[in-house]
């Protein structure tokens, strides 16, 4: 996971990197073509210039520059009116009117009451201007705007260009004065201007802005978009760079900008800086629809992933089982033959000397009686009892006898319907005297099973006998034998206090017992005789509510034995 991660975020990025570099390279492209643009622009002024003097005194300019003379002249206009405009919204001052000069590209801006005094203006006197000649056809108010531009012979030493015009709201006059410098300075800008606009901006292109070698604007597409300030570390890195730089920041209006910006020279020396900026829209559909990819591919791989690991702990559960029950046989194995030794020595040694006194004791019971009525039944009582603590301790030594020998079964088709019925008929009688109920509830159809009736008769009574010594202020015993298509289930239950279950892992381990006389080898010998027969047994209790204990029987021939 945490490698497809990885990869998906690794993938992400270079998929991000390989649109910007395409941006780039076609930014690159169109740097080059803007720039070829320029130098044929300024070889052409320069051209026009040698042969003309000034090309922009010239008033019928042709080829590639014809119509300037009409933007320049309508931009003049323009800026004179809006010049207007800012002094009726409030009365500019000398600094004002200096920051809007710079602005314009113009070299002095004045304003005149309607008889033509001078009000205000920057700078305070502009030599070599005959405003008065000028202004008159708007004083006379025969005119609303004055032009005084292109129509200067090319003899004329630093003439000076004006634009006039009549202010709307409060009368008077607004003048905008340019020396040859500035016209010049103009005239260039608006070169730059209609080389980069004569290819029309293609879909996701913002801006383009052309800059001098200060970093002063000298054209631009949208405003909005660009960048303007000379401390720029970018701009200044992208102007000494022999290739183009790029960035990506955040525009004025908020919008996100991947920007290109190369140098351009005229004539081998360098002038400024072109740059194209362009808007990474376009590419955040196709980033998304890689990003959800990445993102599917994850959850898939998490949903394999985790289908996987779940069959391997399954599996590995089922193996860990499977050992597990390996190592209980292997142990129990283990304990069977240390029984199997300590039986073979016990009944060697315990059961000879046992037969000699039970036979002793028989004897002195029939022979040796006290005369006395009273003192004979002691002695027949006190006789008796021994005799049955012989038996038991006999008893004792045939069950560590039978866990030492292997079973050898002898299986042969039954009815189990007849065999819990007759294990019922056996315990009615043992079950009323405890104050015991003794219920049954089993289908007259339970098919025959291949048992070995002795053996599975005894499996049998350890299990009621168990549940009747939980019971020992009485309760319920019930048996309950149902089949099915494949098995055939015996569910014996008692309504005794319970199992805590911190002894229910403990109920199979051979001499495991809570009863004071108990030896704790009757579940452990019934296990393993209904577990010869193929069959399973099931324990399952809770305290206050009783145990149920549930064996089941395959229908299907095994090799049992």
């Amino acid at each position: 996971m945490v490698i497809l991660i990885i990869n998906g975020l690794l993938e992400i990025n270079r998929a991000r990197d390989g649109f910007y570099l395409l941006l780039e390279r076609e930014a690159t492209v169109l740097l080059r073509h803007f720039e070829k643009n320029i130098q044929e622009a300024f070889a052409s002024l320069q051209l026009m210039e040698n042969q003309s003097g000034r090309p922009f005194l010239n008033p019928s300019l042709q080829g590639s520059f014809s119509g300037l003379d009409d933007s320049i002249a309508e931009y003049l206009v323009g800026a004179a009116y809006r010049v207007d405009q800012l002094d009726g919204e409030k009365v500019l001052g000398p600094f004002d009117l200096q920051a809007l000069a710079e602005q314009i590209v113009v070299t002095s801006i004045e304003i005149y009451d309607p008889k033509g005094n001078l009000l205000r203006g920057w700078p305070a006197h502009s030599p070599g201007l005959e405003k008065k000649a000028v202004l008159s056809g708007l004083i006379r108010g025969k005119r609303s705007v004055i032009l005084d531009l292109f129509d200067k012979p090319p003899a004329e030493q630093n003439p000076w260009f004006s634009v006039a015009i009549q202010r709307k709201a409060t009368g008077g006059i607004i003048a905008l004065h340019l020396d040859a410098e500035k016209m010049k300075q103009l005239f260039r800008q608006f070169v730059v201007q209609k080389a980069i606009s004569d290819i029309g901006l293609r879909e996701g292109i913002l801006f383009i802005a052309v800059q001098d070698a200060h970093l002063k604007p000298l054209a631009q597409t949208d405003p909005g978009y660009v960048v303007e300030t000379d401390e720029d570390p970018f701009l200044r890195s992208s102007l000494r760079s022999d290739r183009p730089l790029s960035r990506l920041y955040q525009s004025k209006k908020g919008e996100e900008v991947f920007e290109v910006a190369g140098s351009f020279s005229i004539e081998g020396k360098p002038e400024g800086l072109i740059r194209i900026g362009y808007s990474p829209k376009e590419i955040h559909p196709v980033l998304n629809q890689i990003k959800k990819n990445v993102a599917l591919s994850i959850f898939f791989f998490l949903v394999f992933g985790i289908a996987a690991i779940s069959l391997i702990w399954a599996n590995q559960n089922r193996h860990l089982r499977k050992m597990k029950e390996m190592e209980d046989r292997v142990q129990l194995a283990e304990r069977l033959s240390s029984l199997g030794h300590l039986a073979a020595g016990v009944s060697h040694e315990i059961r000879n000397p046992l037969n000699a006194i039970s036979m002793g004791l028989q004897r002195l019971k029939r022979e040796f009686s006290p005369q006395d009525e009273t003192r004979s039944m002691e002695y027949v009582s006190f006789i008796e009892l021994v005799l049955k603590e012989i038996r038991r301790v006999n008893e004792i030594i045939e069950q560590f006898l039978s866990l030492s020998r292997p079973f050898q079964l002898n299986l042969k088709p039954s009815s189990i319907r007849e065999l819990l019925n007759h294990l019922i008929t056996l315990f009615q009688e043992e079950a009323s005297s405890q104050n015991i109920d003794l219920g049954a509830e089993i289908d007259t159809d339970l098919p025959s099973i291949k048992m070995d009736h002795e053996k599975l008769t005894q499996a049998f009574i350890n299990i009621m006998k168990n549940g009747m010594q939980a019971m020992e202020g009485g309760g319920l015993l019930r048996i309950k034998a149902t089949s099915f298509k494949d098995s055939v289930k015996v569910v014996i239950s008692d309504s005794g206090p319970g199992i805590p279950p911190e002894q229910m892992e403990k109920i199979f381990n051979y001499y495991y017992t809570t009863k004071e006389r108990g030896v704790g080898l009757g579940l452990p010998i019934a296990h393993r005789i209904i577990e010869a027969h193929g069959g399973r047994l099931k324990v399952e209790s809770r305290v206050g509510s009783g145990t149920q204990v549930t064996i089941t029987f395959p229908l299907k021939d095994k090799d049992q034995g």
